[in-house]
């Protein structure tokens, strides 16, 4: 089976790090622990990346905030998988210097319904 290497921000877990996930539908699930998935492109400290995100994460609740743009606003909850923009409707892997670079903006976040903080990402923008 073909893989896909990415980062994982896990809210969930609260952890954060580069990942080698089968390249399937049920792997993104697997990942980022849901049944429902949106591909969303975004730039990340002025990358361009693909976010595979829980499309349900805002039903639940309490969602845990999982990236916030550059004024600290939320853009994303749940957990995230960060990958190449598709070409041609393909999610590719990142390269060893993507993946430095999408782990650099993953710093600590808190919010009042988790005081001791989990790994966020940040300056996430449109």
């Amino acid at each position: 089976m073909k893989t896909i290497k990415g980062v994982l921000v896990d809210v969930v877990n609260e952890k954060a790090g580069v990942v080698e996930i089968p390249k399937s539908l049920g792997g993104y699930y697997d990942a980022i622990q849901c049944c429902c998935i949106t591909i969303t492109s975004r730039t990340i400290g002025g990358h361009r990346f693909d976010i595979i995100a829980d499309d349900e994460g805002l039903l639940y609740e309490n969602p845990k905030i999982s990236a916030i743009n550059d004024m600290g606003e939320p853009v994303l909850v749940g957990n995230l998988f960060i990958v190449k923009p598709t070409i041609d409707g393909d999610l590719r892997s990142l390269t060893d210097d993507e993946c430095d670079h999408v782990m650099w903006f993953v710093e600590m976040g808190y919010t009042k319904n988790c005081p001791n903080g989990y790994p966020m990402l940040t300056q996430v923008d449109y």
